[in-house]
């Protein structure tokens, strides 16, 4: 390695990173004010059912306000909350008490639009391996509907987990600042090093010239001198004062040339410590920044491609699409009666349901095919170079192999089947048109019966 490579494209490499430290501790903050907006929203349309209920939400409203909302403040208000909520309910056997809300023109609550935020910050939860477990096991619980009893929980949870996930970005930030900042301190001796090379080899340079003026004083004297002097025990007298002048100038060149020798030798070898350091320092944060990428990527219940991985090759695959008009098709597959394997045997044997799922469609595509969990139970498969009546009966293959699998949780069978919708991309498809295309095509398996595949 040269001393003088540019250190500008680590500076730039490793700024970069702390720019998408610093975006994704910004997205978190917008995702955390566009859920306090849902649940002010909430909150307003739940006004004038019961005066126990609205002293409770007004108290919820109050906490929402804050700049910093802590999950405690959230968990201190669960219980009340929810019994407010459970009072709305009349007992067994009387007649149902309507309320009449204060609120006039009370927002409309979209429970799909709701869901589809929570799913989309679940999802950017996920890409952390660490939280992962708890959002899979909150996913399940908002899998199928959200009820206001369970509105509070999931709340606080979510404040937790997106508290939780802007820790570790603050950690990771302040360990790359520091990395960053001791990297540039060797970066900077290394350019000392150089200067001080730079300088030695001057100096060196500047003593061959005063020896060089030295010498070629010495025997313009010498020549003088016999020139001016008939005397020939004078001349020797002087031809010998002037040879030990010579012999002098080159012990004290020899000297001074040994001292710069010396004193580089112990610079190199301290640079070169220098440099082995940084270049093990390098070599590690590059190794933990690709591992990071790479997890980033992978799903970490199931242990294959996650969503964000699955939208990155949609849009690689459509570009390859759109240049050599090669047929692609898309298939979108979802865990028939989920919830039912969570309620009836746990979320334990609902994770590994997804898990021999997830490995069932792995080890039966093509390694040019790709599949993904797409989120919560739902998986997505791109298959490239593949006509659409193919595709179809690749899916049937599929659900048939899932459906053959003997799982069993703790002696118990469970039955497990899969439903999928099939479509081939179109020439003004974009990848939001074609999978949406698909999971309608899922909807409809879904509707007509589950347990089957559908193209559309």
């Amino acid at each position: 390695m040269t001393t003088g490579t540019d250190p500008d494209p680590w500076r730039k490499k490793y700024f970069d990173s702390l720019d998408t430290l610093e975006n994704e501790k910004l997205q978190f903050r917008a995702i955390e004010t566009a859920l306090k907006r849902v649940v002010g929203r909430l909150c307003t349309a739940s006004l004038g059912l019961s005066p126990q209920l609205d002293q409770q939400i007004r108290k919820l409203q109050a906490v929402i306000r804050r700049d910093a909302v802590a999950a405690d403040d959230l968990e201190k208000l669960t219980p009340a909350l929810t019994e407010a909520i459970g009072a709305l309910d009349p007992p067994v056997g009387s007649a149902p008490v309507i309320a009449q809300p204060a609120v006039k023109h009370p927002v409309e609550i979209d429970d799909s639009r709701l869901r589809s935020i929570l799913t989309a910050l679940l999802s950017e939860l996920r890409r952390d391996s660490e939280l992962a477990p708890q959002v899979d096991t909150l996913e399940s619980k908002i899998a199928t509907s959200l009820t206001g009893a369970q509105l509070p929980d999931v709340l606080a949870t979510l404040t937790d987990l997106v508290g939780q996930r802007i820790q570790r970005i603050e950690g990771a930030k302040q360990e790359i600042e520091g990395l960053l900042s001791h990297m540039v301190g060797k970066l900077d001796e290394i350019g000392q090093f150089v200067a001080e090379q730079h300088h030695s080899q001057s100096q060196s340079q500047a003593n061959s010239e005063t020896l060089n003026t030295q010498l070629v004083g010495e025997i313009k004297a010498m020549g003088e001198t016999m020139e001016s002097t008939g005397d020939l025990q004078q001349i020797r007298q002087q031809v010998r004062h002037r040879l030990d002048s010579i012999d002098r100038h080159l012990q004290e060149f020899r000297q001074r040339e040994a001292t710069f020798a010396a004193a580089t030798l112990a610079r190199n070898e301290q640079m070169r410590s220098r440099i082995a350091e940084l270049e093990a320092e390098a070599k590690r944060l590059h190794n933990q920044l690709q591992d990071e990428q790479r997890l980033s990527t992978i799903d970490a219940l199931t242990r294959i491609p996650n969503r964000q991985a699955y939208e990155k090759r949609i849009e690689e695959e459509l570009h390859r699409w759109r240049r050599f008009k090669q047929p692609i098709c898309l298939a979108v597959w979802d865990v028939d009666h989920f919830k039912r394997i969570n309620d009836t045997y746990g979320h334990r044997a609902g994770d590994r349901v997804l898990r021999v799922v997830a490995e069932c469609f792995a080890g039966r595509i093509r390694t040019t095919d790709f599949v993904a969990r797409y989120g919560g139970e739902e998986f997505v498969m791109i298959l490239p170079g593949t006509q659409l009546e193919d595709a179809t009966q690749l899916s049937e293959k599929l659900r048939e192999a899932v459906a053959e699998i003997g799982f069993h949780f703790r002696g118990s069978p469970v039955s497990i089947t899969v439903s999928s919708g099939v479509t081939a991309l179109l020439p003004e498809d974009s990848a939001g048109a074609a999978f949406d295309r698909a999971d309608q095509a899922l909807y409809r398996a879904k509707q007509t019966g589950r347990n089957r595949c559908i193209a559309a």
